[in-house]
Formats: C-alpha cells, sequence, structure tokens
C-alpha cells in the first residue's frame, strides 16, 4: 500500500496533535514530521518534499502565504488550517486543495483527506495545484511589509529598509539589498502596487527605485535620466519615472 506522506505545520501544539490523532485513523499517511512556525517549516518541506502539508496561515517568522511563496518544486498538496474564516474563504476558496476552520472535527478533516486522495490521483491537478493557488494569491493586492526571499537552503526575511532596488529578470525579479542579491518568482506588477508607492518608485519599465538609497539623478539625454544609488549601482530612468520621482524627493 502507497503511503502519503505529511507535514504538519502549526504554532499550536494542540492543533499539530489534533493531526497526527486524527490521522491515526488512515494507516496510508505517515507524518514525517512538523514545525511550530513558517520559518522551520519551508524549510523542512523543501527537504523532505512531502505529499501532503497541512499549513496554519497565521503564524510567527513567517506566515502561510509567505511559506507557500518560498516552496520548491515538486510542490505538495496544502490544505489550510486557520481560525481566521473570512480571510480563509477570501483568499483560498478558489485556489487551496482544502481550507480547516478551527475547531473543526474528525468528519470535516475526514472530507479534507477524501479530496486529497482523489486529487492526488490525478497526475495534472498535483502538478498546477500549488501553482495555482500561488497565482490567486499574487493577484490579490496585499500591502507588502516585508519580502521572504530563498538563496539555496537558506531563508531570508528581507524588511524593506533593507532593499535598494528591485530589477526585472524575465518571469522573476532580482531584489538588490543590503543582505545580497535574491531571485524571486514575482511580477514587477504586484510589487509596484503592493510596496509603499511613497518610498518605492517605478521608475523603469525594469527597475523598482527604494528613494533612500538614491544619492544622484543625472540627466542621461533628452530622453531619460540616471539614477545613481549610493553604492554607485546606475539605473536608467524613464521619462515618465523621472516625474514620479522627482515628486517623490519634492524635488521641482
Amino acid at each position: 500500500m502507497r503511503k502519503f506522506t505529511v507535514i504538519i505545520v502549526d504554532d499550536e501544539n494542540p492543533a499539530r496533535e489534533l493531526i497526527k490523532n486524527f490521522l491515526k485513523s488512515y494507516d496510508e499517511f505517515e507524518v514525517i514530521d512538523e514545525a511550530a512556525n513558517g520559518f522551520d517549516g519551508c524549510l523542512k518541506i523543501n527537504q523532505h518534499k512531502p505529499d501532503l502539508v497541512f499549513l496554519d496561515v497565521q503564524m510567527p517568522k513567517l506566515s502561510g502565504i509567505e511559506v507557500l511563496d518560498l516552496l520548491e518544486k515538486p510542490f505538495p498538496f496544502v490544505i489550510f488550517s486557520t481560525a481566521y474564516d473570512q480571510y480563509a474563504v477570501q483568499a483560498f476558496e478558489k485556489n487551496a486543495l482544502d481550507y480547516l476552520l478551527k475547531p473543526y472535527n474528525k468528519d470535516r478533516f475526514g472530507s479534507a483527506i477524501e479530496r486529497f486522495v482523489e486529487k492526488f490521483n490525478n497526475i495534472a491537478s498535483n502538478r498546477n495545484q500549488t501553482d495555482q493557488l500561488l497565482e490567486g494569491i499574487k493577484s490579490k493586492k496585499e500591502k507588502i511589509n516585508r519580502i521572504p526571499v530563498r538563496s539555496g537552503s537558506k531563508i531570508y526575511v528581507l524588511k524593506l529598509e533593507e532593499v535598494k532596488f528591485i530589477e526585472a529578470q524575465d518571469d522573476y525579479i532580482k531584489i538588490h539589498s543590503t543582505k545580497g542579491t535574491f531571485l524571486k518568482q514575482q511580477t514587477m506588477k504586484h510589487m509596484e502596487q503592493n510596496l509603499p508607492g511613497d518610498i518605492f518608485i517605478r521608475i523603469h519599465r525594469s527597475y523598482i527605485l527604494n528613494i533612500n538609497f538614491l544619492n544622484q539623478l543625472e540627466i542621461y539625454d533628452r530622453y531619460g535620466y540616471t539614477a545613481i544609488t549610493s553604492d554607485n549601482n546606475k539605473l536608467p530612468v524613464s521619462r515618465q519615472g523621472a516625474i514620479k520621482l522627482k515628486k517623490a524627493i519634492q524635488m521641482d
């Protein structure tokens, strides 16, 4: 009989124990690890590559959404567990495999397990499930107050004041920060819409600049400018970008 591997990520020990207790009724499921915060959970999921993850939404260090955004392929199926029912419905109803609203009973848990087994047997669904969930999350407007990034097996949580500028890189963005440079699968449009607009300015179709790292703004030619950062990076500035940048730094 095939064994489905499971990781449980929840900052509440009773919640983790409840899931483990419910899973005892299913011989084909094996809990291989658990974590009490999103940071450790992300590392363990990427290390063990489980079939299924029970993931809390609100957790210290990294939220469930941030964990999901840092997972490596192949993606697991994800069942969210949360006490925030309105938040869960709005964010995940169309895209999540399932979500369990705390407190839930054994019957409701069983229906989530049945749904997982059904979806797991659909190869196409298994391949696309987390991709679809991420797209659903990324399409929602939600103000960014920190940026979690991955570098090899390490995870960093960048404070906004550590981000110098963001550069477009095909389907990714390159985040230049005081902690180094990181690639992240995200769109420039999402970052522009959700970063603080008085600090992070879209100066060019390929660049978003944190104005706190701007050192000089030089005229390049009649069509544009060059922004020189405090560490001497030279970034192109479009005419429209220059207008926004001058307004942000209150330059006449």
